[in-house]
C-alpha cells in the first residue's frame, strides 16, 4: 500500500536543483535496513546506472538538512542580504 503523497523540492548550495510529486515510502526510509546513506549509496542502487557501494568522490559534503515540515523552503542569508542593501 503507497504512503502519503508530497511534493519534493531539492536544493544543492541555495539552488533549487529538482521537484517533484513523490509518494512516501510506508517503513524506516528503507524495508532492507540500508536507512539514509549521505554521501555513499551502501545498499542496492537506486538507478541501473550504477552500482552499489557508490562513494561520493570529487568534493566535500559541508552539511545534510532533511527537513520534513512541510513548510517552503526560506533562504534566510539572501534575506539578509537584501536587508543590508537597503541601508
Amino acid at each position: 500500500m503507497p504512503g502519503t503523497e508530497g511534493r519534493l523540492t531539492l536544493y544543492a548550495d541555495n539552488v533549487q536543483i529538482g521537484r517533484g510529486q513523490i509518494i512516501t515510502q510506508p517503513g524506516y526510509f528503507c524495508l532492507t535496513g540500508d536507512g539514509i546513506c549521505v554521501g555513499r549509496d551502501s545498499a542496492s542502487a537506486v538507478t541501473p546506472e550504477y552500482e552499489s557501494p557508490f562513494p561520493f568522490t570529487g568534493g566535500s559534503i559541508d552539511r545534510v538538512v532533511v527537513d520534513l515540515s512541510g513548510d517552503a523552503y526560506v533562504d534566510h542569508e539572501s534575506k539578509v542580504r537584501a536587508w543590508f542593501s537597503i541601508d
